[in-house]
């Protein structure tokens, strides 16, 4: 099983289209802030919540893979600034 590369959930209604979720590679940029930021997992695709990225690497609670950094998914849409 390839790991994913990249998670886009798209939500139609009539002429209305939504983005629910987004997730994009963590890079060496990417920063939680105060409320943390949702991670996915490329191997399983389990979501969990993170408040710092000062890791290597870790083991995914629902799969137990060892999955490094840079591998996993943030949510691009976890931010203040996006309305929910």
């Amino acid at each position: 099983m390839t790991p994913l590369k990249s998670h886009k959930h798209i939500s139609i209604r009539g002429d209305e289209q939504t983005i629910v979720d987004h997730f994009e590679p963590i890079t060496k940029w990417t920063r939680a802030g105060k409320n943390g930021k949702y991670i996915k997992c490329s191997r399983c695709g389990g979501v969990h919540r993170v408040y710092h990225f000062s890791w290597s690497g870790a083991a995914c609670p629902k799969c137990t893979l060892y999955v490094t950094k840079y591998e996993w998914l943030v949510d691009q849409l976890d931010t203040w600034k996006t309305p929910r």
